[in-house]
C-alpha cells in the first residue's frame, strides 16, 4: 500500500506503507522519512504510535483494497483529507468506521479520481517533468509496445508482481 502522510504544521513526514524492497527504496529516494511495513503489525497502530496518538493530516491511497479506507480513516485527524488514486475492484461497499469518521462530523474528506483538474493540471505536470523537477521515469519498471501491450500492462497492474512499480505502454 502506498499511503503518504503528513502530520502537524511545518512538521511534515512522508511515510510509505509497504514491504516490497524496490518500492521502499524508491520511496526513500523520493523523500520518505519513515517506512511502515504492514507485515510487521497493524499499520493503524504503527502510525498512531509514531504520531503519539494524534494521527495524520493527509493520506494518499495508491494501493491496497477496500479495507484501506477503514484504516485510512482510523489514522486521519479530524479535518484531514484522504486522496484516493487506487482502483477498488471488488465488493459492493467500502467500510467507513462511524466513530472514527467522527459520526459524520469529523470534517474528514475523501477525494478520488485518477486525474483531477483536466488540461490545466496535465500541462502543469508536463512542465514539472520537462523542467526535471519530477522524475516519473524512475517509477517505470516494465515497458510494452503498441495497443497489444495495453492488456498485458493492465493484467500486470492487477496481478502486482513483486518487481512491479508502474508499467508503461508506448503507442
Amino acid at each position: 500500500r502506498d499511503l503518504r502522510m503528513s502530520r502537524g504544521l511545518g512538521d511534515v513526514y512522508k511515510r510509505q506503507v509497504g514491504s516490497r524492497k524496490n518500492c521502499v527504496d524508491l520511496a526513500k529516494k523520493f523523500g520518505a522519512t519513515d517506512i511502515i511495513n504492514y507485515r510487521e503489525g497493524d499499520i493503524v497502530e504503527q502510525i498512531m504510535e509514531r504520531t503519539h496518538g494524534q494521527g495524520v493530516d493527509k493520506i494518499v491511497v495508491a494501493g491496497g483494497d477496500n479495507n484501506t479506507f477503514d484504516q485510512a480513516i482510523r489514522m486521519l485527524k479530524p479535518g484531514g483529507i484522504i486522496g484516493n488514486v487506487n482502483y477498488l475492484g471488488e465488493g459492493d461497499t467500502i467500510g467507513i468506521p462511524r466513530v472514527e469518521w467522527g459520526c459524520g462530523m469529523g470534517h474528514k474528506t475523501i477525494r478520488g479520481g485518477l486525474m483531477p483538474g483536466g488540461r490545466v493540471r496535465s500541462e502543469k505536470l508536463a512542465r514539472l517533468v520537462m523542467t526535471n523537477r519530477i522524475h516519473p521515469e524512475e517509477l517505470i519498471t516494465h515497458t510494452f509496445q503498441g495497443l497489444e501491450g495495453v492488456e498485458p500492462a493492465l493484467m500486470m497492474m492487477k496481478d502486482k508482481p513483486r518487481d512491479l512499480i508502474k508499467p508503461l505502454v508506448l503507442l
